[in-house]
Order: C-alpha cells, then structure tokens, then sequence
C-alpha cells in the first residue's frame, strides 16, 4: 500500500497571477475532482476587488456553464451582495475547490 498523499504542489505555477493560476487550475490532476468535473470553474469578478466572496465548491449548474455562483446559491449571494449595497460586478467569487 501506498502513502503517497495527493497534493496540488507540482501544478503551482511559478508566477501566481491569475491567468497562471486559472491555467495551472484547469491542468490539475493533484486529486481525483477533476475525474467528475466537466470543466474547471476559477474564480471570476475584477482582480483589485476590495469583496471577496469564497464558497466550498461549484455545483451542477457551475460544472455546467463552468462559471463560480451561476446556481441557487449564487441567486442568493446575488440578494445578499445587493442587500449589503456592494456591487457583484465589483466582487470577486471563487470556491475553495475548483475541481478540474
């Protein structure tokens, strides 16, 4: 039996920006998500955004369209968003997994 554990260390980009990031992302086979995953869902909203918002994982509809938030959840962050007078457009979203 093996003790090798899964780690996402060799696909780290050497630069973190976040083209590098979102292509070091979609090329991750650090566990088995991607296996499920249709595509790679990255974050999405303006890199200087003073909100950030960070969910646990896209679901279906995410996996779909390949778009953070675009699912009931999403329906509901947009109210909250709007109820706390912020501006979706100004706030950056992602999920702790993105699952390639």
């Amino acid at each position: 039996m093996s003790d090798t554990v899964p780690t996402a260390v060799p696909f780290v980009p050497p630069t973190r920006d976040l083209d590098a990031l979102r292509a070091a992302a979609q090329q991750c086979r650090g566990c088995d998500l991607y296996k499920d995953a249709t595509q790679t869902v990255f974050g999405e909203g303006p890199p200087d955004a003073e909100v950030a918002m960070v969910g646990e994982q896209p679901g279906d509809m995410e996996d779909r369209e390949g778009r953070p938030f675009v699912g009931p959840a999403g329906k509901l962050l947009d109210r909250a968003i709007a109820e706390a007078g912020l501006d979706r457009a100004r706030t950056y979203v992602t999920n702790a997994v993105f699952s390639g």
